[in-house]
This record gives C-alpha cells, structure tokens and sequence, in this order.
C-alpha cells in the first residue's frame, strides 16, 4: 500500500500554529478512513506569493490594487 502525500497549496500568511493544526487533522483524517498510523501520512504547503498565482484571468495582485 502505498503512502499518502498531500499537498497544501496556499497563499502565505497562516501561523506555524494554524499550519500545525491542519497537518494534525490531515493525518487524523487518513487514519480513521484508510485505517493508517500517523507516520504514515506526509503533508506539504506550497506557499505562492500574489505574483505568483491568479483567478478570473488575471494575477492575484493585480486584482488586490484593482480593488483599492
């Protein structure tokens, strides 16, 4: 069986705290359906700036000053 990897992709800004409950309720989630033990369970975030991601065709920073 092989072992799941998840990965979080997100824009910067959630505190270490935050980011350590998520991975705790992941794993928690993975051994209670695929009936697996903690270690088994790895978790990555992927942090992108606002330059470097966009929705609705254009990048998020550009909508961030759009708005202002």
């Amino acid at each position: 069986m092989s072992m799941p990897i998840v990965t979080i992709q997100q824009s910067p800004g959630r505190t270490k705290e935050q980011r350590q409950l998520l991975i705790k309720r992941i794993t928690q989630a993975f051994e209670e359906a695929y009936d697996l033990n903690s270690e088994s369970v790895t978790v990555f975030f992927q942090n992108y700036d606002d330059s470097h991601w966009g929705k609705g065709g254009l990048l998020h920073e550009d909508k961030l000053h759009s708005n202002s």
